[in-house]
């Protein structure tokens, strides 16, 4: 066998240019993440697909940190339009902003059905009970009224006139029931079946009766205009993260458990009923984006907004190619 042999000082040189590479990396400080600031409604299966990519590390692999604002929606829209915050989760009142004339556009659509739906008192046994009565909402002309509204219309109520708003907090919506302050309230998944739980009734699951674009990712229009390659890594980050929701039930079942606080068998029910909810990829047909937006801003009074007013999927598109 044939044994080549290095000169020694080739060898000692090749070990010295690995050392000095080695204490050059300890040496250089990490990069530091970008952070973002992004609003939202409180943690809820229709935010799931931002909290997977946080605890999944897709948002860590394009450098950027998301910190989480509970807001209220019309608190929202103010900090969404001043650039207070980088971006909301909220789908649905933005799709109100948007339409009335305020600078902002949706990026991307992580859901085409509601994940939540109408929980009332035990006694109660039908929608129509609620004339007259009190209906829990996290927030005005937001998804979750709008989705109300489709409620007590389709069961024969008028949604203007013959219930009582009242803006509730989630986490607080179940004690507000037992107490007898609340009637009812329009809750997420998590929370409905924690009312279950708690002896109260998951009357009516709103997606069974419509479809409604109300989880995705919305910015102001200079944010979108100054900062597009921040705005694409989020995008990258957060189809990586739908993709994740259809193809690994048990790990998204464990984000779940940790962000909604749920127990496994409860995660794993929430998972089946919305796993169909969400989007492949962040964008909705236009035929079926059209039809849901003007269903939607109808009920917030709002007509002939056309989709190009609200959505701009050119980023998204950059993004999956």
């Amino acid at each position: 066998m044939l044994h080549i042999r290095r000169p020694l000082s080739q060898t000692v040189a090749t070990l010295l240019c690995l050392q000095a590479v080695l204490l050059l990396l300890r040496a250089r400080p990490a990069l530091a993440l970008e952070d973002i600031i992004v609003s939202y409604a409180g943690p809820t299966v229709t935010f799931l697909p931002a909290e997977v990519a946080r605890q999944r590390g897709f948002l860590r692999e394009q450098n950027l940190d998301m910190k989480l604002l509970l807001t209220r929606s019309e608190a929202d829209r103010a900090a969404l339009v001043s650039g207070s915050v980088d971006y909301t989760l909220r789908a649905g009142s933005t799709f109100v902003s948007a339409a009335r004339g305020l600078p902002v556009k949706i990026v991307f659509l992580g859901t085409m059905r509601p994940f939540w739906g109408l929980v009332v008192r035990p006694e109660m046994k039908s929608v129509s009970e609620l004339k007259g009565k009190s209906v829990g909402v996290p927030g005005l002309l937001g998804a979750q009224q709008i989705s109300a509204k489709f409620i007590l219309k389709h069961y024969g109520l008028d949604p203007d006139k013959d219930v009582i708003y009242r803006v509730v907090d989630s986490g607080t919506r179940i004690a507000a029931i037992l107490s007898g302050s609340l009637d009812s309230s329009m809750m997420d998944y998590g929370e409905a079946f924690r009312a279950k739980k708690a002896g109260l009734k998951f009357l009516v699951n709103a997606a069974d009766l419509h479809g409604l674009l109300a989880g995705g990712l919305a910015a102001n229009l200079k944010k979108l205009k100054e900062q597009p390659d921040q705005v694409r890594r989020v995008l990258k980050a957060m189809v990586q993260a739908l993709k994740y929701i259809q193809e690994n039930p048990e790990g998204t079942q464990q984000v779940m458990m940790n962000w909604l606080k749920l127990d496994h068998e409860m995660a794993a029910d929430i998972y089946q009923m919305a796993r169909n909810n969400f989007t492949k990829d962040g964008m909705v047909d236009e035929s079926m984006l059209d039809d849901l937006v003007k269903t939607m801003l109808a009920e917030a009074g709002i007509k002939n907004a056309t989709p190009s007013q609200l959505v701009d999927f050119t980023l998204l598109k950059q993004s999956l190619k």
